[in-house]
């Protein structure tokens, strides 16, 4: 899509299970794509962080009844909105990303992922041309007493967003081309966005992530956001959520 017909900022994303049956995308990032949503890219990721993903998540082996490097993959059926794929206890993702920025923005504050995502990273693709500032990956630190235990976040608004008054930055990922950042994910996970300056250029990514069938970590929502959560749950219901 040519950026000058975008009039409203806005975003897209291809996932794999669409790329890897879409002739019109290149065999070579079919190939890619294929790649990253596999077993033999799943137990890479298992060799170089293992160790940590067990000390972070100590009962997950347990709650899927096979050790990390006996886990089942299988590719993310349905995109974002349907996460995972029958029969696996790991669903992959690899998804071209593009956001359009024609107004300063926020693309998205600080927040933590879903409970249920085991890894995430993104592969930027800037363009040469692309002068603007801002869009970097900011990694974030709690200043407040949010965490009720450390797998438990208090959440300031939906989805999962945490108040920029509660956090700080302690490093941050330029927006560059070729750069790769990968977290595992956790309740203190936590990062941002940061604000992009106005552009017809599209920020473009590559996101990876990988999602296991039950909860890393619980999310605290106060009693006004845990009502409205369940009111944009039901048809109609974000009627009235809007209120609140």
């Amino acid at each position: 899509m040519n950026p000058s017909f975008v009039t409203v900022d806005t975003w897209y994303d291809h996932p794999a299970c669409k790329v890897v049956h879409d002739e019109r995308v290149a065999p070579i990032w079919r190939d890619f794509f294929s790649h990253h949503t596999s077993a033999d890219f799943f137990t890479e990721l298992v060799a170089l962080t293992g160790e940590t993903l067990r000390r972070i998540n100590p009962r997950l082996e347990s709650q899927v009844g096979r050790p990390l490097e006996q886990f089942r993959v299988g590719m993310r059926p349905g995109g974002k909105e349907d996460t995972l794929a029958e029969g696996a206890d790991v669903s992959m993702e690899c998804q071209f990303y593009v956001n359009y920025t024609q107004k300063a923005r926020t693309v998205r504050g600080p927040h933590v992922d879903r409970p249920s995502e085991l890894f995430a990273a993104l592969l930027y693709f800037r363009q040469p041309e692309d002068d603007s500032q801002g869009a970097d990956l900011a990694i974030c630190e709690a200043t407040a007493p949010i965490f009720k235990s450390p797998h438990r976040v208090k959440i300031s608004k939906l989805p999962a967003e945490i108040d920029d008054n509660l956090v700080n930055t302690v490093s941050t990922a330029r927006y560059q081309a070729n750069t790769l950042v990968l977290f595992l994910n956790s309740a203190a996970s936590i990062h941002a966005v940061t604000p992009r300056t106005p552009t017809p250029l599209t920020r473009r990514h590559i996101n990876f992530c990988c999602d296991v069938p039950v909860p890393l970590f619980e999310l605290d929502y106060p009693a006004r956001l845990a009502v409205k959560r369940k009111l944009e749950s039901v048809p109609g219901g974000w009627r009235v959520s809007k209120y609140l």
